[in-house]
């Protein structure tokens, strides 16, 4: 521990170094998850060089897309070392590390405490000793209460094996992974209520972050008096967005108006689902008419929020950016939200992400239509290329018909979608030379 620990010390800290250095700590991570999920101890049933591949990249970045049925695939050797990797994946290999050098050595090394803020997008000043703890605690708790929720709910459904189901779901639905170890997902499940709420609060808590848990636990410890203006602004935006997508998806499906209140409760679990990044469904995808797939592709864009488990642009630059709408069009100076100023390189941060974020996903969308466009329908593609990109895992069933060059598109896509698409930009761009002289200004149409 002594030698990681002065081995992070001489490791460069500035801003091109950090990013390179977490993009290779998820490279290798997917790279030993390949190695070990190659190997004939972890496998059912035979499978494809490229598949193997897939589930690596999928199972890392806590996607869920499958290339074929997962519980198939691999034994219960295979599914434990995939729920390794989804907690690694899913919480954050430096958040595991770094709790392990606090407690030795009560100090982060700098290069540790600047991955930790880039991988949860932290503001600058935000305490990290209690935020480390606060990860590693709440993981914890939640999964072991999640998995005794489930153990009950599974074992009343007549389920073989709830005690392993029960951990396995607990822990990907935590990580918003949506891996899954029955080959229906939760659609065997809709009826029970035990489950299905489980499933729904473990990718809730999951997904609004460990900002959030940790405001409110301060708050109710009585450190903090209010909880502060980034845990209200993702509360407000994750209730706004699951209900209004909610009746979306229901009034958009004959199918699940016909069916009354049983096929709101289905709208409102794939609503979360989709804003979760979680990927579980209770109903067959490719069921949905275009209407309710057009809402579920916006929600997977939005996607959870910072320093949680789950993808996407992220609740706050939506929020950011709306703020900014409204302060343009009622001629304010100032982009105000909750009557509290966002800061400007707040506001460029979630320009930046949501331009970025659409031109990855256009080039990907494009690269999978001139290669797959003539098998496939368009909406069909522009589903796997945004699950891919937000990590969701929801699919319309296409992802194990598609070529191996469209699977590649796909796996780059949950990569990228893990590290954040203004991470991979990062590191994609070296830092410019400063400019000496103030550059000119000049009007332009708008």
């Amino acid at each position: 521990m002594t030698q990681l620990k002065d081995w992070l010390s001489t490791t460069k800290t500035d801003d091109q170094s950090t990013v390179l250095f977490l993009i290779k700590g998820y490279f290798l991570l997917t790279v030993l998850c390949f190695i070990f999920l190659l190997m004939p101890f972890s496998q059912n049933a035979s499978n494809t060089l490229i598949n193997h591949l897939f589930f690596a990249v999928s199972i890392v970045s806590t996607t869920g897309i499958a290339p074929t049925d997962f519980a198939t695939s691999y034994n219960f050797y295979g599914q434990l070392i995939s729920l390794f990797f989804i907690q690694l994946g899913g919480v954050g290999y430096m958040a595991l590390s770094s709790f392990i050098i606090l407690k030795e050595f009560d100090r982060l090394p700098s290069i540790s405490a600047r991955l930790l803020k880039l991988e949860f997008n932290l503001p600058q000043k935000y305490p990290l000793k209690a935020f480390i703890f606060s990860v590693f605690i709440f993981t914890i708790l939640i999964e072991i209460i999640g998995a005794i929720f489930l153990y009950f709910g599974f074992k009343e459904m007549g389920v073989a094996n709830p005690i392993w189901n029960a951990i396995f779901h607990s822990v990907s639905a935590f990580c918003t992974a949506g891996f899954s170890l029955f080959g229906d997902s939760m659609t065997s499940f809709k009826d029970s209520s035990l489950i299905t709420i489980t499933i729904l609060v473990l990718s809730l808590l999951g997904s609004i972050g460990f900002i959030v848990l940790l405001d409110f636990w301060l708050r109710i410890i009585r450190r903090r008096k209010s909880i502060t203006l980034t845990s209200k602004i993702i509360l407000f935006s994750t209730f706004l967005f699951w209900t209004a997508a909610a009746i979306a998806i229901y009034v958009s499906n004959t199918d699940l108006l016909s069916l009354g209140w049983e096929g709101m409760k289905i709208s409102m679990f794939q609503s979360i689902s989709a804003h979760t990044t979680v990927g579980f469904n209770n109903y067959d995808i490719s069921a949905i008419d275009h209407g309710g797939i057009f809402v579920l592709i916006l929600l997977m864009v939005i996607g959870a929020s910072p320093a949680g488990t789950g993808g996407g642009i992220k609740t706050t630059s939506i929020t950011a950016i709306i703020a900014v709408l409204l302060s343009v069009l009622k001629r304010r100076k100032h982009v105000t939200f909750f009557r509290n100023e966002i800061p400007a390189p707040n506001i460029y941060l979630a320009i930046s992400s949501v331009v970025f974020y659409i031109f990855i996903l256009a080039i990907g969308a494009w690269l999978m239509l001139l290669i797959d466009g003539d098998n496939f329908a368009f909406e069909q593609i522009l589903f796997e290329a945004t699950s891919s990109l937000s990590t969701v895992g929801l699919s319309t069933g296409i992802a194990g018909e598609l070529s191996y060059a469209s699977k590649i598109i796909l796996m780059f896509l949950m990569f990228v979608g893990r590290l954040g698409v203004l991470t991979f930009g990062f590191a994609l761009i070296s830092k410019a030379p400063l400019i000496r002289n103030k550059p000119g200004v000049e009007e332009i149409a708008i």
